[in-house]
């Protein structure tokens, strides 16, 4: 035999045994279910009842003996929906159905909610044009009291006393400053030795020892309680002893520092050992000498000198040179 023919003996032997199967093999019918979710025609507003629910249904009519379940006193039982018609609008949907579909609202029924929505807010607006009302009618009205004398404000030409008694404290301590009632002064010089002093050194190291930038240009030394000027610092030029600009001070070269106490003192013997003293730290500090006023070296001996003729010193007695 070909192989054609044995080829198509396998398939007819094939849909033989296909087809014997499918005659024999029982149908399996669809069980229709009656909990299933009802769909609403959209235009008619009524629910749409598949084939195999109809079928269901006719099934139901022909079993007479069927005891149907009894109904609330207040509710109205429902039409029973014939197999071959379309239910009639407005049927009662089963309890069964958790999901149904809302159905729009009419042109009419949008009209009505419109309307009383307008009307709404007209009521609710005339409620509060109403509390206002009597909120301002409850509100107590206030005035200005025409009797309250009323002060005249005449122009202030006089000076003030305060401003007066300032500027006479200030003048009493100007009078009683030590330079001002200076009759003779006792001056220790200081000279860097071999060159000079920048502005910011000499600024820094007159800091860093308590003096303080003040009248005449100088920087003065105080008492610890500051009721007492003990000493003042100028800087040596090669005219002689002038004040200091601190606008300048910093590009400047100073040669030179001047130390010097006024006589008379009423605080001499504490004024001049501390200029002594801090007169010798800063010669420490910027590697310079002291002299005293005659450009001699201040030595032990001179330092004793001139204390005893600071100390010494009366008004009106000139000190011995």
């Amino acid at each position: 035999m070909e192989i054609t023919t044995i080829i198509g003996i396998v398939i007819a032997i094939v849909i033989m045994l296909f087809g014997i199967r499918m005659l024999f093999k029982k149908p399996v019918e669809a069980v229709p279910s009656l909990d299933a979710n009802l769909h609403i025609d959209p235009d008619s507003q009524t629910p749409i009842i598949p084939r195999h629910v109809r079928s269901q249904l006719a099934q139901q009519d022909v079993e007479s003996d069927r005891i149907e379940p009894s109904l609330g006193i207040d509710e109205p039982a429902p039409e029973k929906p014939s197999a071959f018609r379309k239910a009639e609008s407005t049927p009662v949907e089963p309890k069964a159905v958790e999901t149904p579909v809302a159905a729009p609202s009419t042109e009419a029924e949008v009209v009505e909610k419109s309307v009383v929505t307008a009307a709404d807010v007209q009521q609710v607006e005339a409620e509060q044009k109403n509390s206002q009302i009597e909120t301002k009618e409850e509100m107590p009205e206030f005035s200005l009291n025409s009797n309250i004398e009323k002060a005249e404000i005449s122009e202030f030409n006089d000076e003030s006393s305060i401003l007066d008694a300032h500027l006479h404290e200030q003048k009493i301590v100007d009078e009683e400053s030590a330079l001002s009632n200076a009759e003779t002064i006792i001056s220790l010089h200081i000279y860097p030795q071999g060159r000079v002093l920048s502005g910011d050194k000499t600024l820094k190291v007159l800091l860093k020892y308590g003096l303080r930038y003040g009248e005449l240009a100088c920087f003065h030394r105080y008492s610890e309680d500051d009721s007492k000027l003990l000493f003042s610092v100028l800087q040596m030029t090669d005219t002689g002893m002038e004040g200091f600009d601190l606008e300048t001070l910093s590009t400047q070269e100073v040669k030179g520092l001047a130390f010097f106490l006024a006589l008379p003192h009423s605080d001499v013997q504490n004024a001049f050992d501390t200029m002594d003293s801090i007169s010798r730290l800063i010669a420490r500090e910027v590697d310079g000498l002291v002299y005293d006023q005659n450009q001699q070296e201040f030595t032990p001996q001179l330092r004793e000198f001139w204390r005893h003729q600071a100390i010494d010193y009366r008004a009106g007695q000139p000190t011995e040179v």
